[in-house]
């Protein structure tokens, strides 16, 4: 009797411990496992390393226009021919048509009147203006009107000049207008009368931005109507086509557009081709002259 009673309490003292134990270790896993409050804050560490890892990184130059890379070497260039921060690749994708740009409202193959008019509301009045001849037309007219016994310099002069305007040879060749209020002058240069006498060259010139002085108002005022003008040629003009010599165009032949501070040309190098061609195809009509009769 006295020995069932000691494996009875013996048992029973074991499945305490047992269970003692058991109750321990179950603490201690829970222990061990993360709070709440942890999982949640390792779970927006984790998120926030994977958003970093998939947004790569933009540079500071990729973060730059053509325009903030002219402006921070503009000092050191002179200003001059500034190299844009842009590709070749995008450079070939899209090229500008030069033929549709303007300067101060002046484009290109306009006459003199639409240039006057474009000009005028501007603000610019016109300082000069040069007529010529072609020399092909006023060699022969100097013989013709020598044959008619005119001697002289001023008087073989004023018969040549007569003879042209009556056979609509004598054009409009160079302009100048200025705008003294900004300080800003165009000149244009047309063809002959055998293409219309159109603008086939315009160029600006700005003297805003040459302050002289190296003092801090100086470099302060000059560095800002720098950027202004840059400024403005990217929004009415776009991002340059070549990138080296700040021009816009299509290539070869064609017209083009070129910048440096304070200066524009807007040219048609076709035009002009074309206007030497038909004063060659005239020059031709003058082969038959008659003087040969064998």
């Amino acid at each position: 009797m006295q020995h069932n009673t000691i494996f009875a309490i013996l048992a029973f003292m074991l499945l305490i411990c047992g269970e003692v134990r058991a109750e321990d270790k179950k603490q201690a896993d829970v222990s061990t496992a993360p709070s709440l409050a942890e999982y949640v804050k390792n779970d927006n560490a984790d998120s926030a390393v994977n958003t970093d890892e998939n947004v790569p990184e933009q540079s500071e130059e990729e973060n730059k226009t053509w325009i903030n890379t002219l402006v921070d070497k503009v000092a050191q260039k002179g200003a001059q021919i500034i190299n844009p921060n842009i590709s070749d690749e995008l450079l070939n994708k899209k090229r500008s048509n030069a033929s549709v740009f303007d300067i101060s409202g002046v484009m290109l193959r306009m006459n003199t009147k639409q240039a006057d008019d474009a000009l005028t509301k501007r603000g610019y009045k016109k300082m000069a203006e040069k007529f010529e001849i072609p020399n092909f037309i006023r060699w022969r007219f100097e013989e013709m009107c020598r044959n008619q016994g005119v001697v002289g310099y001023e008087r073989l002069e004023s018969c040549v000049v007569q003879m042209s305007k009556k056979n609509n040879y004598m054009y409009v060749q160079h302009q100048n207008y200025n705008n003294f209020k900004t300080q800003e002058s165009v000149e244009l240069f047309y063809t002959s009368n055998f293409t219309g006498n159109k603008v086939y060259r315009i160029t600006y010139q700005s003297q805003a931005a040459n302050i002289k002085g190296n003092s801090a108002k100086a470099n302060y005022l000059r560095n800002i109507k720098i950027y202004d003008f840059w400024k403005q040629i990217n929004q009415k003009y776009g991002v340059p086509d070549n990138q080296e010599q700040v021009t816009w165009g299509l290539g070869e032949n064609k017209p083009y557009l070129k910048a440096a501070t304070g200066y524009l040309l807007l040219a048609d190098p076709m035009l002009v081709e074309l206007d030497y061609t038909r004063m060659s195809r005239e020059d031709q009509k003058f082969m038959n002259t008659g003087y040969y009769t064998f």
